[in-house]
């Protein structure tokens, strides 16, 4: 575990703290994408609660699933997100009071957004943010030092990735 991308986060009465493990090989709960799309912007969802609070597409991997599948499927569910490459940026380990804990990957995507976009699930509303924009615009992205972590890793992955 890296000790400076540990992140604990109070919703509630509870309290969950986030452990950034790096690109490891072990099995996940959850998925989330950084999803860019052709001009180089980053997709983002919400659920309009409170203030538009944004957060990266993604959830719970199904029984039968592979993590990259659940990933397709979150985006298209989500965000009418198509997703065309995926790759593993890292994983985090999720801990509350309780002793429970999960396993959490973030994967850097290059998706193309469909046109009708209806509202399902939770999500309410999408949205591309500018990379610069990115970490001002999710929720936690200032308050959780992984944030600008995997914001690094997935422009880097980018940059090899596509070319404009």
């Amino acid at each position: 575990m890296l000790s400076k991308y540990v992140h604990t986060w109070k919703t509630g009465d509870q309290i969950i703290t986030f452990s950034w493990l790096g690109n490891v090989d072990i099995a996940v709960g959850r998925v989330y994408a950084l999803a860019f799309n052709q001009e180089g912007e980053i997709l983002l969802v919400t659920d309009g609660q409170s203030q538009p609070k944004w957060w990266l597409p993604g959830g719970g991997i199904e029984v039968g699933e592979t993590p990259e599948q659940a990933l397709a499927r979150e985006l298209l569910e989500e965000a009418n997100a198509t997703l065309h490459q995926a790759i593993k940026i890292g994983v985090q380990r999720a801990d509350d009071l309780a002793g429970n804990q999960d396993h959490h990957a973030f994967f850097w995507c290059r998706v193309t957004l469909g046109r009708n976009f209806v509202p399902n699930h939770e999500v309410i509303a999408r949205c591309l943010v500018k990379p610069e924009k990115f970490l001002d615009a999710l929720f936690w992205g200032r308050k959780d030092p992984k944030a600008g972590l995997l914001l690094k890793t997935a422009l880097e992955i980018d940059r090899e990735q596509f070319i404009r």
